[in-house]
């Protein structure tokens, strides 16, 4: 049986990460987050928050199109589909990237490599703890 960690194992955990690291550290909370950041400091909520934006703010989006067929020469930033046949809703996917189109593969999903729900057990709190005996060394 495979297992995985539940909301009580994640929980349970948590609780240990704050105890090992409040027992290891000394937390130095700092405003802004950068080059000059090291490994003893912990960001404080609005840094992460300034971070986070700046990040997604940055980011392109993409669009996708359905069509007929491939156009000469695609846009940036969009994912162009052709149905596989009609009405099976799977498409091919392309890009247009630099000068030539690239293959995306389809838009067709296969799960039957992952684990189904009755496959997993949620892991205890006493393998919880000894893994972070085993990886704290105690």
């Amino acid at each position: 049986m495979k297992q995985f960690l539940d909301g009580d194992g994640l929980q349970f955990l948590v609780e240990r990460l704050v105890e090992i690291i409040n027992q290891k550290t000394q937390i130095n909370v700092v405003a802004d987050i950068g080059e000059d950041s090291t490994n003893q400091q912990i960001p404080g909520a609005k840094a992460v928050w300034d971070l986070v934006k700046e990040v997604f703010e940055s980011c392109t989006k993409l669009k996708a199109v359905v069509v007929d067929a491939l156009p000469a020469d695609g846009e940036e930033s969009t994912i162009y589909l052709i149905e596989t046949e009609q009405d099976s809703g799977v498409y091919y996917q392309h890009m247009f990237i630099g000068d030539k189109w690239y293959d995306l593969g389809t838009t067709q999903i296969d799960l039957s490599g992952y684990w189904e729900k009755d496959e997993l057990e949620p892991i205890t709190n006493i393998e919880i703890q000894e893994i972070i005996d085993d990886v704290m060394g105690v």
